[in-house]
């Protein structure tokens, strides 16, 4: 039987370079997620995006509870959780781990659209970026989550077929 849990996520509706929330990669505050942002980009080594077969485990240990990994399904119609950190599970309320966006609705009703722009976002700018917001798991809670992630994309050549996402989760009081 799943887990009911609604997530309510107070993110922007629109993830374009003048929404708010959206941040710099210079100015992100959580080290874990600098971390994130200064590993993708070592992985670069000139070029545009690393690829999926460049992430070694072994290399981010200290990142994996925070990190999620997204394989890009029919050219971002779905993405899929290939790899999802324990902080992840803790901070939605249930696994993602080896399920498509798509099948989120009975878990977590209207976040999959927003989990979509974000990732959608990848795809279109072909870049990295940053991203900080609250989230609280139902209408009704007075404990929020405040978060600071980055996304980046992976692939090989020309194509982004993944996606590199780190996040840290706090909560904090209203």
């Amino acid at each position: 039987m799943a887990m009911q849990t609604a997530v309510a996520i107070t993110i922007p509706q629109s993830v374009d370079d003048t929404a708010n929330g959206r941040i710099p990669l210079d100015t992100v505050e959580s080290q874990i997620v600098r971390n994130g942002v200064s590993y993708w980009q070592s992985l670069c080594r000139g070029r545009d995006f690393p690829a999926r077969s460049d992430i070694n485990p072994r290399d981010i240990r200290g990142l994996l509870r925070n990190t999620c990994l997204l394989r890009v399904v029919d050219d971002g119609e779905d993405y899929e959780y290939r790899v999802i950190g324990d902080a992840h599970v803790m901070a939605y309320g249930f696994s993602m781990q080896g399920r498509k966006l798509s099948e989120f609705e009975t878990e977590a009703p209207g976040l999959g659209p927003v989990l979509k722009r974000l990732y959608d976002r990848v795809l279109r700018k072909r870049e990295p970026f940053a991203l900080r917001g609250w989230i609280a798991r139902t209408e009704q809670q007075t404990k929020y989550i405040y978060s600071e992630s980055i996304f980046a994309p992976l692939g090989e050549g020309d194509a982004i077929d993944h996606i590199f996402n780190v996040s840290v989760y706090v909560p904090k009081a209203d």
